[in-house]
């Protein structure tokens, strides 16, 4: 007998340390984790690119929790773990489940047509989109951002609204045959939720899954009421933070004012509870890769960046929101997340236009035009060129630096003369001077290249489709 209790001791002995020493492990982890994380969003901050917050949680328990910068600046009020910010794109994940519960219920089903909600589309093809194209993204719509809303965001204030946008225009593709990233596709979805439930997007939202989940410091609207409501930041090419403000109104396809821990809840419930969906159910676990490793959902726009990693295989959540924008918060939710994952991570450069910026001011445009193309190769930038020169002219021209936009704009051409979307950025440049006569005959430089081309920023063609009428 007395054998038989020192062996249950000594079990339990070994046992209670294996379990100390497995937590001192764990401890270990987390706090190497916690510093790490801290670091690579300090450096983003020191660049002037960072404002937000982070947070990192593993079942369900803090890891790590800090804010950088303000959410108001000219006030000097910090960021904290209650701030609110934009969700951007992060809300279609809201989006999915609002659609998935419909599904639950039975009022609706993944292979049910567009048509069938007499929606107003009639374009070839469009009998054939389903609502699992549109939550895929393979329904054939291209994306909202067309001259029409770049002109005016804010005069499309409801999903009607943003509706009438495409509603008319062709497919990209026959659904179901490709794939093509669209925000529009996600306002039909909210449309279609409307019409199917009578109720509105944001009382579904709200009562649907905010309070259900407990999200009490999060709403649809921005609301500046709140004490911790932050104010939008758009990052410069001088790293210097300019105030945007609000520039478009939330809707399916982007939006959501919300903490880090309001975010952090919401993907506890969606992947460990089955307080917003069955988590058993097949249809879910698919839409949401929920038998995968990995899931990630990521949001930005003018003065928006947000970021969620749930690595499913060992419980983390990393949760990273920003009232600052240009991706910021995904590069360092994508750091710590390779860092979790195999004890590395790339090293932080200053984002792509801001390298150039300083190169141009550095060298000068003659040297800027011989040499840039080959150091920015050298320097490990792999984002399309053009597409790097034109933002840093497009953003140029918003703080009206006329001369160093211009010279952004005529290096563009010297690097694709043949590219219609060149003199389009450059009529662009010529009508924000207020010269719309030049305007006008630089966009039909962009014609002659392509009769058909349409402009990325003035709905009219700079008054080309008036004179084809």
């Amino acid at each position: 007998m007395a054998r038989s209790l020192v062996i249950v001791f000594l079990l339990f002995f070994a046992s209670c340390s294996l379990a100390s020493s497995n937590k001192g492990k764990e401890d270990a982890t987390h706090s190497k984790l916690a510093s790490v994380a801290n670091d690579i969003a300090l450096q983003y901050h020191q660049m002037g690119w960072f404002s937000g917050s982070l947070r990192i949680t593993q079942h369900d328990e803090e890891v790590f929790s800090s804010s950088y910068g303000f959410q108001d600046i000219e006030n000097k009020i910090k960021n904290n773990a209650q701030s609110r910010y934009n969700l951007g794109s992060i809300m279609k994940d809201f989006t999915k489940v609002l659609i998935l519960q419909q599904v639950e219920t039975g009022k609706l089903k993944l292979n049910d047509t567009l048509v069938s909600f007499q929606l107003g589309f009639q374009q070839v093809h469009a009998d054939k989109i389903t609502i699992e194209h549109l939550l895929n993204h393979s329904a054939g719509f291209a994306d909202i951002f067309v001259a029409e809303y770049r002109q005016d965001q804010l005069a499309f204030d409801t999903i009607d609204k943003k509706l009438t946008l495409l509603l008319d225009k062709p497919l990209l593709f026959k659904p179901g045959t490709d794939h093509q990233y669209s925000n529009y596709g996600y306002v039909v979805l909210g449309a279609i939720i409307e019409k199917l439930t009578g109720k509105s997007f944001e009382y579904l939202l709200t009562n649907n899954i905010f309070n259900k989940v407990g999200m009490k410091s999060t709403t649809f609207k921005p609301r500046n009421s709140f004490k911790h409501q932050s104010i939008r930041y758009t990052y410069q090419y001088d790293n210097v933070l300019r105030k945007v403000g609000i520039t478009e109104h939330p809707s399916p396809d982007g939006g959501i004012e919300s903490t880090v821990d309001d975010v952090q809840r919401f993907y506890r419930a969606l992947f460990y509870s089955d307080k917003l969906l069955s988590n058993s159910s097949a249809v879910n676990r698919k839409v949401f890769a929920m038998d995968k490793s990995h899931w990630r959902a990521y949001g930005g726009g003018l003065g928006v960046s947000a970021a969620v990693e749930a690595n499913l295989d060992n419980g983390y959540e990393i949760v990273v929101l920003a009232n600052t924008d240009k991706l910021v918060a995904e590069l360092i939710s994508g750091r710590i997340l390779s860092f979790l994952k195999t004890g590395k991570y790339e090293p932080i450069k200053p984002l792509e236009k801001n390298f150039a910026y300083k190169y141009y001011q550095d060298e000068g445009k003659l040297q800027f035009t011989e040499h840039f193309k080959k150091a920015y190769i050298d320097n490990g930038y792999t984002q399309f060129i053009g597409r790097t020169i034109n933002e840093l002219g497009m953003e140029l021209l918003s703080t009206e630096s006329w001369a160093e936009a211009f010279d952004m704009f005529d290096y563009l051409i010297s690097l694709f003369p043949n590219a219609s979307q060149v003199y389009d950025s450059l009529a662009f440049a010529y009508l924000s001077k207020g010269d719309s006569e030049l305007a006008s005959k630089t966009f039909s430089k962009s014609l002659q290249i392509d009769a058909n081309f349409n402009s990325d920023y003035v709905s009219d063609n700079y008054g080309h489709k008036n004179k084809i009428e």
